[in-house]
């Protein structure tokens, strides 16, 4: 959804924009409902011949100066198409997870020689991967992670508050991740760390939310480990919001990949305190004690520590919350990230842009 937000900002600051998206998914139709100008195409992967070919009639229609493209399907749909037509605009890849680049031969192509310029939602960490590990020219890559709109996601009372839909008193404390459910996230050692701490915190309840490929394992590993009554798994939810603001702490226990996951973000910017690991660009952000704390990844113990530390500091816990909200405020927030977005697009063109698809 980031996507929607940028696209809007964009067009707010005097760019055109186009967005090219799956008809029917959700992105497409939060960007019909911004009011976005949307070329629905199908990319799925037996209508590649037929999307290269989209692509191209968009590409030859608009003649845009840059085409920005987010995953490795788009990534070749585009990059084909673009070698299609008489103005080839300036290719851009945002690149969201931290592990090195396949070493084989079409990812080699892609990255060093079709691509104009890589974005990571990353820091300088994960940047410095990219050239010194994986080759990529310096001046070729680009890093800062995905903007929050502090408009949008900031402290409040929750409403409802998340308690009575679990049944728990208002004193019980909520300690919560939400992430898509795949294995890179950490989730097995957030129920772990749980697992640690039911006899110490029986006044805890450790909320997973979200949807994906490893729920079912995730909902084994809860019943093995004894802690069906004090770990609930959600599921997909829209009121975020609502989920953020009834939390006490927010866990990202990440063991790779990740970047700057961009619900770490916005836990700070809700002026959460965060517990998560030393991986990819995320020390750049949860800052030691100050914004809040990580420890080493696949590390449940030290993560149950950390935990049952700041569940028992409330005011470490506060200030850690007002440190998050301003460290967003003074340099990611959705307008700083789109200050840094313009500031690339200007660098590939080596001129302003007018045009972006």
């Amino acid at each position: 959804m980031a996507v929607v937000l940028h696209a809007d900002r964009l067009r707010g600051r005097g760019h055109e924009i186009r967005l090219v998206l799956e008809p029917g998914s959700p992105i497409c139709e939060l960007a019909v409902r911004r009011g976005l100008t949307v070329d629905p195409v199908s990319m799925a992967k037996c209508h590649y011949p037929s999307a290269i070919m989209a692509f191209r009639r968009i590409l030859r229609r608009e003649s845009p100066d840059i085409l920005h493209v987010n995953s490795s399907r788009d990534s070749w749909i585009g990059t084909l198409a673009a070698r299609l037509v008489p103005h080839r605009p300036a290719l851009v890849r945002t690149r969201h997870i931290s592990t090195p680049l396949n070493r084989n031969f079409t990812t080699r192509l892609l990255y060093r020689h079709l691509l104009d310029m890589v974005i990571v939602t990353g820091g300088e960490r994960t940047r410095h991967g990219l050239i010194e590990r994986d080759g990529l020219p310096a001046e070729r890559v680009a890093a800062f992670p995905i903007g929050v709109d502090l408009d949008e996601f900031r402290a409040g009372a929750p409403d409802p508050d998340l308690r009575a839909e679990l049944g728990v008193p208002q004193g019980h404390r909520l300690v919560g991740l939400i992430s898509y459910l795949r294995a890179y996230k950490g989730h097995e050692y957030f129920i772990e760390a749980a697992a640690l701490l039911q006899m110490r915190a029986k006044d805890v309840t450790f909320l997973i939310v979200g949807e994906g490929p490893e729920a079912a394992a995730l909902r084994e590993r809860i019943a093995a480990r004894g802690v069906t009554e004090s770990v609930r798994m959600l599921g997909f939810r829209k009121d975020l919001l609502n989920i953020f603001r009834s939390l006490d702490l927010f866990v990202m226990p990440s063991v790779e990949a990740d970047t700057i996951p961009q619900v770490l973000m916005q836990a700070l910017a809700m002026g959460l305190p965060v517990i998560s690991t030393k991986v990819g660009s995320i020390p750049d952000v949860i800052q030691e004690g100050v914004t809040g704390c990580v420890v080493p990844p696949r590390d449940a113990a030290a993560l149950a520590l950390r935990i049952e530390a700041l569940l028992n500091d409330e005011g470490l816990r506060r200030t850690m919350g007002r440190n998050g909200r301003n460290l967003v405020r003074e340099s990611y927030s959705l307008d700083a990230m789109v200050d840094q977005l313009e500031a690339a697009y200007r660098r590939v063109l080596g001129r302003p842009a007018v045009a972006i698809a």
